[in-house]
C-alpha cells in the first residue's frame, strides 16, 4: 500500500518568507578561524619552535604521548583542510579541539587552558548556528499547519523508493565512516602494543600508532557528525509531519525547482507511441538522435513528429473543437514552448516537494502523475538549499507565433482556464483567460 501524505499549499509570500540559514562560507570561516587561532596560541604557549630536551628521547613512549601527538596532527589538519568541509566544519571544530584538550590537560601542558578556551568558543559558535536551524524548523512546522489543504495524496512507487534511498544513503554514509573508523582503531590496538614502552630514541621520529590514531579519530569525528545529521533529519521530519508541499516556483528556501508540467509538452509517452502501428514518432526521434539512452526516452517519452499520422500537425488541426477539448490534457497537442494548460495560471507555476522539513530535509522534487505524487527515476536527490542573497534566474517564456492562426478553442468547458490557439504550421499554444481575451493575436483571427 502506498504511503499517504497531507498536501500543503503555501502562497508565494509565505514560502519566500521562511528563514534561511546564514551563508555557508560565513559559518565555515568562523569555525576554521577558531581552530587556527587555538592551534597557533597553543603552539606559542608550548614554545613549539624549541628543540625537544635530550631527556625526552630517553623517555618511554606512552599512550598519552600517542594521543597527544595525534591531537596535534588533528588540529593542524583541521586548520589547513577544514575549509574544504563547508558547513560540516562548524560541528567538527569543537570535537577536534576537545580531542586535543583532554590529553594536554592530563599531561599538564601550559596550553591546556587554550585548548579548552578554543573548545568552548567553537561549541558556542555551533550552538549559535544551531539556533537558526531550530528557528527554521519551527517556522516550517507553523507554515505546514497554516497552509494545509486537508487533502491527502499518495506517493507513487518510484517516489516511495526514492525516499527510502535518500534515507538509506545517509545511514550508509554514517555506517561506512563508522566501519572505517573501527578498522583504524583495530589497527591501532594491534600496532600500539609493539611500540608502547620503547624509548623515543628507539622509535625514531614518529611511531606508526600516531598516524593510525589520527586517522581513527578523524573518521570517528566524521562518523559521529553524520549520525547526528541522520538523527536531526529524522527528528525534523517527525516534527513537521509527512507532507507533500505544492510550492511556487521562484524564490524560497530551496532553489532549482521547475514547473511540474512544462517539460512534457510536445512529447508522446513511449508506451503510447509504441502501441500505435501507424505512429512514426519513435522512428523520427531515433533518426534525429540515434545515440539517445533507451531508458531515458522510455521514461520521459519522445518528441512528437510533425509528420506523424497520429500525432502530427494535420491530425491536430483536423480535430473538431469538441474532440480537441476532450484531448486537451494530451501533451503532444501542445508546442514545447507553450504555457502548460491549467485551470489557473498561478497553479501551473508550482512544483512539488516531498517531505520538506527545512534544511535538514529539503524535499524530493516531484510531480502529479496518474493520481499519485511521483518522482523522475533518475532524480532521487534532495532539492538544493538556497543561500541568502541568491535570486532564481528569470527567463522570458518564448512568445507564440505572430501569424498563421487557424482558430481559437475555448477550453473552459474542459476545466482549463484559457484557450487553445491552433496554428496552420505548428502545434497549439495555450493562452490563459487573463491574456487571451485581450490578446492582439486572438483579435486578428
Amino acid at each position: 500500500m502506498n504511503k499517504t501524505y497531507s498536501l500543503v499549499r503555501p502562497d508565494a509570500q509565505e514560502w519566500s518568507a521562511l528563514p534561511l540559514r546564514p551563508a555557508a562560507w560565513r559559518q565555515m570561516v568562523v569555525a576554521c578561524l577558531i581552530g587556527v587561532a587555538t592551534t597557533s596560541a597553543a603552539f606559542i604557549a608550548d614554545r613549539g619552535w624549541e628543540d625537544l630536551p635530550p631527556e625526552y628521547w630517553d623517555g618511554t613512549y606512552q599512550v598519552l604521548d600517542m594521543f597527544g601527538i595525534s591531537a596535534i596532527f588533528m588540529a593542524i589538519l583541521f586548520s589547513v583542510g577544514g575549509w574544504f568541509f563547508g558547513r560540516l566544519a562548524v560541528a567538527m571544530a569543537p570535537l577536534v579541539l576537545l580531542y586535543a584538550a583532554v590529553p594536554f590537560t592530563v599531561d599538564g601542558n601550559p596550553s591546556a587552558l587554550i585548548w579548552w578556551a578554543g573548545t568552548i568558543a567553537a561549541t558556542l559558535w555551533w550552538f549559535f548556528q544551531a539556533n537558526f536551524t531550530v528557528r527554521q524548523i519551527r517556522a516550517v512546522h507553523t507554515l505546514a499547519k497554516a497552509s494545509g489543504t486537508r487533502q491527502t495524496v499518495e506517493l507513487g512507487p518510484i517516489a516511495g523508493k526514492a525516499l527510502k534511498r535518500v534515507t538509506r544513503r545517509g545511514i550508509c554514509w554514517a555506517a561506512g565512516l563508522s566501519l572505517v573508523a573501527a578498522l583504524f582503531w583495530v589497527a591501532t590496538l594491534v600496532i600500539a602494543p609493539t611500540e608502547l614502552g620503547h624509548t623515543h630514541k628507539e622509535l625514531g621520529d614518529l611511531a606508526l600508532s600516531d598516524y593510525l590514531t589520527t586517522a581513527a579519530a578523524g573518521m570517528s569525528i566524521l562518523a559521529l557528525i553524520q549520525w547526528l545529521r541522520c538523527g536531526w533529519r529524522g527528528m525534523a521530519r517527525r516534527h513537521v509531519g509527512n507532507s507533500v508541499w505544492h510550492v511556487p516556483v521562484g524564490n524560497g528556501p530551496v532553489q532549482g525547482l521547475w514547473s511540474q508540467h512544462s517539460r512534457d509538452l510536445g512529447t508522446v509517452p513511449f508506451g503510447e507511441a509504441q502501441s500505435l502501428p501507424t505512429c512514426i514518432c519513435i522512428e523520427e526521434y531515433l533518426r534525429s538522435d540515434p545515440d539517445e539512452d533507451e531508458d531515458f526516452y522510455e521514461t520521459f517519452g519522445v518528441s512528437a513528429s510533425n509528420y506523424c499520422p497520429v500525432h502530427g500537425l494535420d491530425q491536430i488541426n483536423s480535430l473538431a473543437p469538441e474532440e480537441f477539448r476532450s484531448n486537451a490534457t494530451n501533451t503532444w497537442l501542445w508546442d514545447e514552448d507553450s504555457p502548460e494548460p491549467s485551470s489557473a495560471p498561478a497553479e501551473a507555476n508550482r512544483s512539488l516537494l516531498i517531505g520538506y522539513a527545512g534544511h535538514a530535509f529539503t524535499g524530493l522534487p516531484a510531480r502529479f502523475e496518474n493520481g499519485w505524487v511521483e518522482c523522475d527515476p533518475y532524480l532521487d536527490y534532495l532539492a538544493p538549499e538556497r543561500e541568502p542573497g541568491f535570486e532564481e534566474p528569470h527567463w522570458e517564456r518564448p512568445l507564440p507565433p505572430p501569424s498563421g492562426v487557424l482558430d481559437r478553442i475555448d477550453l473552459v468547458p474542459a476545466g482549463l482556464g484559457g484557450y487553445a490557439i491552433r496554428y496552420r504550421h505548428g502545434r497549439a499554444w495555450f493562452e490563459a483567460n487573463d491574456r487571451a481575451l485581450g490578446s492582439p493575436l486572438i483579435a486578428s483571427k
